[in-house]
C-alpha cells in the first residue's frame, strides 16, 4: 500500500499542494488527504513525482488510497470544479458586489437551464410553462421565464438580514440540472467574499488569495485596522470592510482568522479574446455567436505543471483537453469559440489540483448586447467631474474625449480631485502624456494598475506643458484628455 504514487498533499494549512510544488525532502510536513498520515515527496527528473506514505506509518494502520483505482477517483475528483459540486448539491452561489452609483448588495447566481440537455423536437418555452419557482428571503425572486437558455445564468438579489435563502424549483425532468430546492446559508460576521469589486464570492478557508484580488469581509464590531488600507460599507445591519489582497493588506486577512494567504503558487487564467469581456472575472462572457476566444494560461514563475480545459458540466464520457505545457512561468494558449446559441462553460483547472477557473461564455446577438459601461457590473472609462458635472469617458461607447478649458485645468494639483478611474479592479492603463516640442520635458510613458497614484504625476506634466493625455484600457480602447498649455500660468 505504500508504493502507491499519490497526486497531492496536505500541508498544515489543509491546503492541497500537487506534487509539482512540494519541496524534495521535506520530512513531516505534508500529509495524506485521506487517512492524515506524513507523507513524504518524491522528485527527480528520472522517475515520476508523486507523494508516497512515510516509511512504516501503515504498519498499524490503514488508509482508503489502498488501490491504484482510490487513487485515480480522487484525481477525477479533482477535475470537478467547486462550482459545478455546489450545483450538483444545489447550493445558491452567494456573491457581494458594487453597483453603478456605489450601492453593494448581496446576490444569489444559480443555473439557467442548458440548450444541449434540451431534447431534440421538444419545445423549450412549453417546458418553461410547466415550471414554477418559489422563493423565501429574496428580493425580487425569479420567474420560470428566468430559467430560460436564452439566459446566461439567473441571478436575484437576497436578503442581507435573513440567515438562509431558499428557491425551490418544480420542472419537467428534461430541465434536471434546474429541478430541486437550492439553499444557501445567510452572511455571517468573519465571511470573505473574494474576486473583484462587482463580483466577489463567499470563499472557503481553503481559498488562496492573489495579488490584487478584491476582497469584502463582513463584520460586526468595529476594527482596529488603518482606514487608510480599507473602505466600509453596509449592506442592511451587515458592516462590511474591503480592500485589495496584498501585502500591506495580509494584516487585514488574519483578523478575520482564516488561513487565507497570498501564495505565489497558482495561476492566472486570462480571457485575452473577446477584447469586451473583463479577464479574470468568473461573471459570463456575452459575445456574438461564434466569435473566437482567446484565452492564456500562465502558471507561477518556477513551474510548469499540466492544464486541463474541462466542461461545466463535466462531460458523460469524461473527455478533457490538455494544453501544451511550455515551460516554467510560460503562458500556453487555450483557442474556442463562442456557442451558436445559449451557454458553454468550461473551468481550466491545474491537474492533480482543486485550482479551477471558469470561463462562462454566452452567445447573444449584437443588436442584443449591452454595453459593458451600462451593465449591471459597472462602467468602464475615466469620471471627469471639475465643475461638479460628471461626464464619463468610455472606451467602449459615448464620449471619449474632454477638453479642459483654462478655469477646470486653472490648478493642475487639483487633478486628483476630479478625475477618477471608473472600473473593475487591476485592468491594466497604459498612459501616454504628449508635450509641445518646445516644452521641457518630451514625452511620458507609464503603464498602471492604479491611475488615481498617477494623477499627481498628470499635475506635474500638466504644469510642464502636456496638452494630451491619452489613456488606454488593457487593449479595449483608449480615451483622451487635452489641457490648455499652462506654462505661462505657472511661471506667473
Amino acid at each position: 500500500m505504500s508504493e502507491l504514487a499519490i497526486p497531492f498533499a496536505l500541508d498544515p494549512h489543509g491546503v492541497e499542494v500537487p506534487i509539482t510544488e512540494a519541496t524534495r525532502g521535506r520530512i513531516d510536513y505534508y500529509r495524506c488527504p485521506e487517512c492524515g498520515n506524513w507523507l513524504t515527496p518524491f522528485k527527480g527528473a528520472q522517475r515520476k513525482h508523486h507523494y508516497r506514505h512515510k516509511a512504516g506509518v501503515l504498519d498499524d494502520d490503514e488508509c482508503e488510497l489502498s488501490a491504484i483505482s482510490d487513487i485515480n477517483r480522487m484525481v477525477d475528483d479533482l477535475r470537478t470544479s467547486d462550482i459545478e459540486k455546489e450545483e450538483q448539491e444545489r447550493n445558491i452561489r452567494v456573491y457581494i458586489g458594487e453597483e453603478p452609483g456605489g450601492r453593494h448588495r448581496i446576490f444569489g447566481v444559480i443555473p439557467s437551464a442548458d440548450w444541449d440537455q434540451i431534447p431534440v423536437g421538444v419545445d423549450i418555452d412549453s417546458l418553461i410553462q410547466q415550471t414554477s419557482v418559489n422563493s423565501t428571503n429574496i428580493i425580487h425572486p425569479p420567474t420560470s421565464r428566468s430559467f430560460h437558455p436564452s439566459e446566461a445564468e439567473v441571478t436575484f438579489e437576497l436578503d442581507p438580514d435573513s440567515d438562509e435563502y431558499e428557491i425551490s424549483i418544480d420542472a419537467p425532468d428534461e430541465l434536471d440540472i434546474i429541478n430541486g430546492t437550492w439553499t444557501a446559508n445567510g452572511v455571517e460576521p468573519g465571511d470573505l467574499f473574494v474576486g473583484d469589486q462587482t463580483r466577489a464570492r463567499r470563499a472557503s478557508s481553503k481559498r488562496q488569495i492573489k495579488t490584487n484580488e478584491w476582497v469584502y469581509g463582513v463584520t460586526s464590531e468595529g476594527t482596529t485596522i488603518d482606514p487608510d488600507e480599507i473602505s466600509s460599507h453596509h449592506i442592511g445591519d451587515i458592516e462590511l470592510l474591503s480592500f485589495p489582497a496584498r501585502e500591506d493588506t495580509a494584516d487585514v486577512l488574519s483578523e478575520f482568522g482564516l488561513d487565507l494567504r497570498t501564495d505565489e503558487y497558482g495561476f492566472d487564467a486570462d480571457v485575452i479574446l473577446p477584447t469586451s469581456a473583463h479577464p479574470t472575472a468568473d461573471k459570463p462572457i456575452h459575445a456574438t455567436p461564434d466569435e473566437p476566444v482567446l484565452i492564456g494560461v500562465t502558471p507561477s514563475k518556477d513551474l510548469d505543471p499540466v492544464f486541463e480545459i474541462v466542461s461545466v458540466p463535466r462531460a458523460e464520457n469524461n473527455e478533457t483537453v490538455e494544453l501544451e505545457q511550455t515551460g516554467p512561468g510560460n503562458t500556453r494558449f487555450y483557442r474556442t469559440k463562442v456557442p451558436t446559441r445559449g451557454s458553454r462553460r468550461i473551468s481550466v483547472h491545474q491537474r492533480n489540483s482543486n485550482r479551477h477557473r471558469l470561463v462562462h461564455l454566452h452567445a447573444v446577438e449584437p443588436k442584443d448586447q449591452e454595453p459593458l459601461s451600462r451593465s449591471m457590473y459597472g462602467r468602464l472609462g475615466l469620471k471627469i467631474s471639475p465643475d461638479g458635472t460628471e461626464t464619463l469617458l468610455s472606451p467602449l461607447d459615448g464620449d471619449r474625449s474632454y477638453e479642459f478649458d483654462a478655469g477646470d485645468a486653472g490648478s493642475p494639483a487639483a487633478l486628483p480631485a476630479f478625475v477618477d478611474y471608473v472600473g473593475p479592479q487591476g485592468l491594466e492603463l497604459e498612459i501616454e502624456a504628449t508635450f509641445p516640442s518646445n516644452a521641457a520635458m518630451s514625452s511620458v510613458h507609464r503603464s498602471t494598475t492604479d491611475l488615481q497614484s498617477e494623477l499627481t504625476n498628470v499635475g506635474h506634466w500638466v504644469s510642464q506643458g502636456c496638452t494630451n493625455l491619452t489613456v488606454t484600457f488593457d487593449g479595449i480602447g483608449d480615451v483622451e484628455l487635452t489641457f490648455p498649455d499652462q506654462r505661462s500660468e505657472v511661471s506667473k
